[in-house]
């Protein structure tokens, strides 16, 4: 899909013989934890797209639901994409990213896995857009809807898996949903309400007055050129309200 760098055969003969040993092991269903689960899996991945990934860690936060690994569609389609030596590379990382992702989900009550890159798995801003052939504004769009961006001091933040998740609708809506679940649950009192104040300004500012001197002299809101922004903006400040009511 994406070519990167070519890499010395021979190591890379030897991680992928390692990774495939370590599938073998996992398919047999070992006894062991869930965060070994996770790690094992992890390791696999970077032996496998060591050209590409440096590292999986879970995030300090992360808490396990129970100590035994659970097996699941996830770690079975984990398996296959591990062992497929065929497919490209960045396509073959996307779906094992995505698959491993699901699978932390499920086994966690908390936390994230945090990815680190090779720079050459990185791109712009604006090599993303010509990728996709969209705008700056629709990548920032997608950004909020879960495209991923690394914290990285550089402008290359976004890596080449996107293309492959956000160039097919399907594989787009998945990771929009994945996002969702996590960002839900990891989501603190303090971000929801960050969150909802950052949605009335908006709103504030598309308007450019409050919601009670904009919407002073409606009686009906369904005559409004547009009645959704109405609702949504009257549920937000009642959403803040019972928000800061329960934290006094």
């Amino acid at each position: 899909m994406i070519p990167l760098q070519d890499v010395n055969a021979k190591t890379s003969d030897v991680r992928e013989e390692i990774c495939m040993k370590l599938v073998e092991k996992l398919n047999e269903y070992p006894d062991i934890s869930s965060a070994e689960l996770v790690a094992s899996y992890a390791y696999a991945m970077q032996m496998k797209f060591f050209s590409y990934l440096i590292a999986v860690t879970p995030s300090e936060n992360s808490i396990f639901k129970q100590e035994n690994a659970q097996y699941s569609e996830w770690t079975e389609n984990l398996n296959i994409v591990l062992a497929d030596k065929e497919a490209p590379l960045v396509e073959s990382f996307a779906k094992a990213k995505y698959y491993l992702d699901q699978l932390f989900f499920d086994i966690t009550e908390r936390g994230v896995l945090e990815y680190t890159y090779h720079k050459e798995a990185l791109i712009t801003s604006r090599q993303l857009q010509e990728h996709l052939g969209v705008s700056r504004s629709t990548i920032s769009r997608y950004v909020d809807c879960g495209m991923e961006k690394v914290p990285v001091p550089s402008q290359h933040c976004y890596p080449l898996h996107n293309v492959f998740y956000w160039s097919d609708g399907i594989w787009a809506s998945k990771i929009q949903e994945l996002y969702q679940y996590y960002k839900l649950r990891n989501q603190t009192k303090t971000d929801l309400i960050k969150e909802i104040k950052d949605e009335i300004k908006r709103f504030e500012e598309k308007y450019e007055g409050t919601f009670e001197d904009v919407f002073k002299d409606v009686t009906d809101p369904y005559e409004l050129d547009e009645p959704d922004d109405y609702f949504d903006w009257r549920d937000a400040l009642e959403e803040l309200r019972k928000l800061d009511e329960s934290t006094m």
